[in-house]
């Protein structure tokens, strides 16, 4: 069962609101109680190990202690509920959706009941679903150029400048008058003023759009409400219901982009999404090419951010020239397209994958003068492997950035592989977690975690869709998957020291290493030797 309908009850389902939606803008990818709560709130579950649950429950000891640790769950999930609901609330005032239909929507369908809303009240027809031949035949289309991703530059870098536009996509709609009725009008002057870059078609200059004119009474209300919070002290009442305003403002206006692309959308219009995304790749080039005129040195790029440096190191100065530059591209930008200088960071590193000579798209991080750091795309956010992978790997970033000592990073994965060899990691740190999605009959690749499962299962255990497994990889014969315990059946001795070195500690560490010229022979036993000063500008 996915829902219940109760009279005078609504029931709202926070997972599906969180994984639909809150996701996009959580730094975590693991959406799991413990960390979604300890991102929302700064406070996560009771520690409790798995292995010491099983063993609780099966001797009947201390039951107790489970039931208080099954009770702050409960009482967490409350905490979350008492955060969230004001956000489901105020978009469903927005959408006029009920708040059962407002926290298990898509993107797509919250800003189709929020134009619908409009249409009504701008006696706007409002066009048909589309039927299941005319989906079918959008599905079939050839999907169009998204976004300009520039290739980072692998390595670390210091002063990093970076820069985002302020809602590029919602705010090239409004500035193009991107609309299906705007598209392509006889007007020679629009045709001229407002053709699309890298295509045949234009839009109307003349009349406004009925998708732009409501994209900017969102944008609008939201810079208001933004206004306004400045006024009101932080976390106060007030300052949390304008909170939740702006966040429903701002979950509608960004989503509006992608639904012109969706197949089921009854404002589909495969041209307007292509448009914003040609001139997102349009205004992404103007705006490196003016950077590269005024001596920036481009370091990454992708969809709506820049990010670079310059040869200067004072940090005042810095921020003064980031802050000039802000000015000079806005005074180029049409309509209400606007970039903004977002921070200055002390340094930042960027890997690449295998195989690859520049760094990886989203795979960096960087660290701010406070010592606070930014992860993207690390295995330090992923559930799919250990925690002593992911510990490592975030100690090794820590120690080059702050420190600036790749050597002692070096020395942190000798000893780790070093007491992993020696059986003196405790197996907590060596579980892999990751959850069972189907009903196990229904995977036709058996992984490490299906194959786990099934052994529990066949172990006598209550093993169904959605639970969490977690598995430490063994000693002995067969593959990967072969060797795969349930937590609750390995001993500390069991574990398999090669498997943990070279699929999870290495691979993990290297990551960053790599873009230090650092191998992983001279990891496992050469000496190492990098001066940074090739990397850090003074």
């Amino acid at each position: 069962m996915s829902s219940a309908k109760l009279r005078g009850r609504v029931h709202v389902d926070l997972f599906v609101f969180i994984d639909h939606i809150l996701s996009a803008s959580l730094k975590s990818e693991i959406l799991t109680l413990d960390e979604v709560a300890q991102e929302l709130l700064g406070i996560g579950k009771k520690e409790m190990k798995y292995k010491e649950m099983v063993e609780i429950w099966s001797k009947k000891e201390q039951l107790g202690r489970l039931a208080e640790y099954s009770l702050w769950d409960s009482e967490l999930t409350l905490k979350l509920a008492e955060y969230i609901l004001p956000q489901i609330f105020a978009i469903a005032r927005l959408t006029g959706l009920l708040p059962f239909d407002a926290s298990r929507n898509t993107y797509s369908q919250l800003v189709e009941a929020f134009y619908m809303r409009r249409a009504v009240a701008d006696n706007v027809l409002i066009p048909n679903r589309p039927k299941t031949e005319e989906i079918e035949r959008r599905r079939m289309a050839p999907v169009y150029k998204g976004a300009i991703v520039i290739e980072p530059k692998k390595g670390i870098h210091s002063n990093i400048l970076v820069f985002d536009f302020k809602s590029l996509y919602p705010t090239i709609i409004v500035s193009h008058n991107i609309s299906p009725e705007t598209l392509s009008c006889e007007h020679g002057e629009c045709k001229e003023k407002n053709k699309v870059p890298e295509a045949k078609w234009h839009f109307c200059l003349k009349k406004k759009g009925f998708i732009p004119k409501h994209l900017e009474e969102l944008i609008k209300r939201r810079q208001e409400i933004k206004r306004r919070m400045k006024l009101v002290k932080k976390n106060s009442k007030e300052w949390k219901k304008l909170n939740n305003m702006q966040y429903a403002l701002k979950i509608i206006a960004n989503a509006s982009y992608g639904y012109f692309g969706f197949f089921g959308a009854r404002w589909y219009k495969r041209e307007c999404g292509a448009s914003a995304a040609a001139w997102g790749r349009f205004y992404i080039k103007k705006i490196i090419e003016i950077a590269k005129n005024e001596k920036f040195e481009i370091i990454y790029g992708d969809t709506d951010s820049l990010f670079a440096r310059l040869p200067e190191t004072e940090k005042g100065k810095l921020i003064e020239m980031a802050e000039n530059f802000e000015k000079k591209v806005n005074q180029q930008l049409p309509g209400i397209i606007e970039l903004e200088f977002r921070d200055l960071y002390e340094a930042g590193i960027f890997v690449a994958r295998k195989g690859e000579k520049t760094g990886a798209k989203k795979r960096y991080a960087l660290i701010d003068y406070e010592g606070n750091l930014e992860i993207r795309g690390f295995e330090t956010v992923r559930r799919d492997w250990c925690e002593l992978a992911k510990r490592i790997q975030r100690e090794v970033l820590v120690t080059i950035l702050k420190e600036k000592n790749p050597q002692k990073a070096v020395q942190l994965v000798r000893e780790t592989i070093k007491r992993i060899k020696e059986g003196k990691v405790s197996l907590e740190d060596l579980v892999i977690y990751e959850q069972i999605t189907r009903p196990l009959s229904q995977y036709e690749q058996i992984g490490p975690h299906v194959k786990a499962a099934q052994k529990a299962r066949a172990r006598g255990r209550l093993i169904g869709e959605g639970m969490v497994i977690g598995f430490v990889i063994t000693k002995g014969a067969g593959s990967i998957s072969d060797r795969a315990e349930p937590i609750e059946d390995v001993k500390p001795e069991d574990y398999d020291p090669e498997y943990y070195i070279h699929h999870q500690v290495l691979p993990a560490a290297m990551r960053v290493l790599k873009a230090l010229g650092i191998t992983e022979q001279e990891v496992l036993k050469g000496k190492v030797q990098v001066d940074l000063k090739k990397f850090f500008r003074k």
